[in-house]
Parts: structure tokens; C-alpha cells; sequence
């Protein structure tokens, strides 16, 4: 009896990489738009910078997203740390491309999120959230 346990051990063993495999590369089914943003790179294959949780020395000038496929940002919404909304101009008439980016104005020390959108020429939507503090 306890060969058939170790034997069925072995095979669940020998089975996880590749259901961990297959569920990295379909990371998105079946996931909230809350959980798909918490898990936005690479796991979606966007990068984004300032990336997702960084500590900055600097607050940065601009935000950027590096697509898998080339898209066009279509709303970025930058919140404050006591819920107050940063205003932030994306531009409608920017072409799609593989990266891109979105102008910040100054921002104070403090932390801060940034929710985007982006949109493919086929019509396919992404979004995320990041959240990032300036020192």
C-alpha cells in the first residue's frame, strides 16, 4: 500500500511543472480585474515604470507601459496617498505602439497609485494598477 502512495506522489511530482507552466501562461482566466493588476508584470507581460511597489529617491517625470503588443493608453488616473486625484493628459491622438508614455506633473513625496488603460488596434483592452511612493 505504501508503494501506491509514493508512486502516486511521484506522478503529482512529476506532473507540477507542468500545470505551473500552464497556468503561467494563461495567468489571466478566470482572474477579477482587481487580481489581474495586482499580477500586471510580467505576469500579463506589461512592465511599467515606475514598476509596481518601487521606492523612489525621485519622483518620476513620466509614466511608461512596455506592451507585449503595440497599444494606445487611454486614461491614466494618478491617486495621492489621501485619495486625492493628480491630474495626468493622455494623449488620444498618439498612435499604438509597444511602449508608452504619459507626462506626470511634480509630484510631492508621498505615495501614490496609477490606474491605466490601454487599448489595441484590434479593439483588445488592458488595464492595471501600480502603486509606488517618492521619498
Amino acid at each position: 500500500m505504501n508503494r501506491s502512495i509514493f508512486a502516486s506522489l511521484a506522478a503529482v511530482a512529476a506532473l507540477a511543472p507542468v500545470s505551473l507552466a500552464h497556468a503561467q501562461s494563461h495567468s489571466h482566466a478566470g482572474v477579477s480585474a482587481q487580481e489581474h493588476a495586482a499580477v500586471q508584470a510580467p505576469a500579463n507581460g506589461v512592465v511599467t515604470a515606475p514598476a509596481d511597489n518601487a521606492m523612489l529617491a525621485a519622483a518620476p517625470t513620466a509614466f511608461s507601459a512596455t506592451f507585449p503588443h503595440a497599444m494606445t493608453l487611454t486614461s491614466l488616473r494618478l491617486t495621492g496617498a489621501a485619495g486625492q486625484p493628480v491630474d495626468v493628459v493622455v494623449s488620444s491622438e498618439a498612435p499604438p505602439a509597444t511602449t508608452v508614455t504619459a507626462p506626470l506633473p511634480a509630484l510631492a513625496p508621498g505615495s501614490y497609485s496609477a490606474a491605466w488603460a490601454a487599448k489595441g488596434a484590434d479593439g483588445h483592452q488592458m488595464n492595471g494598477v501600480i502603486r509606488f511612493m517618492v521619498h
